[in-house]
């Protein structure tokens, strides 16, 4: 059954004149909370074996992060997630080939937006709810699938979790 990993890079450094914002980078409670992002989804019993990532840099931070407490995962980054929608990402996840689970580690608006468009009858009640809301930085949704990724389409998964990394301390 595939498995979608829909993650939030974790919290940057905010915009500022002068630097592009594909190149904030993580701030220190944000490396702590990709860290743990990483365990937390290994503790839930989760193994990703392809991740697809936005190239921007907090993204490319987040996932290396992450990474440590998710072994044996092919790394792909993907341009178009950079600035994208949903249909874009969709798009992306089509290509997935084999891949049993996929984390996809990107940006708000696309990242619940995604979960919100791809969760259908069966989902957890209080991850929608917390999807509604729009995913913090350091946080995942988890989807469910019965399709191959060529043809996920709307309301096809179930939304069974968001999983967190916010709890570190600065």
């Amino acid at each position: 059954m595939p498995t979608l990993i829909l993650a939030r890079h974790a919290k940057a450094e905010a915009p500022a004149p002068g630097l592009n914002d594909s190149d904030r980078a993580l701030e220190l409670i944000g490396r702590k909370a990709s860290t743990r992002l990483g365990q937390v989804i290994a503790e839930a019993g989760l193994s990703p074996d392809l991740a697809l990532v936005s190239p921007s840099v907090r993204t490319q931070q987040t996932w290396k992060l992450m990474s440590a407490a998710l072994p044996d995962c092919d790394t792909r980054f993907e341009e178009e997630l950079y600035e994208t929608h949903v249909a874009g990402l969709l798009e992306v996840l089509n290509g997935a080939g084999d891949a049993e689970t996929v984390v996809v580690v990107g940006h708000e608006p696309t990242s619940s937006a995604a979960a919100a468009h791809l969760a259908g009858p069966g989902s957890d009640k209080t991850a929608l709810q917390r999807v509604a809301h729009g995913l913090p930085t350091g946080t995942a949704a988890v989807l469910e699938f019965d399709c191959p990724w060529s043809e996920i389409t709307s309301r096809c998964g179930r939304l069974t979790a968001v999983l967190s990394g916010r709890d570190v301390e600065e």
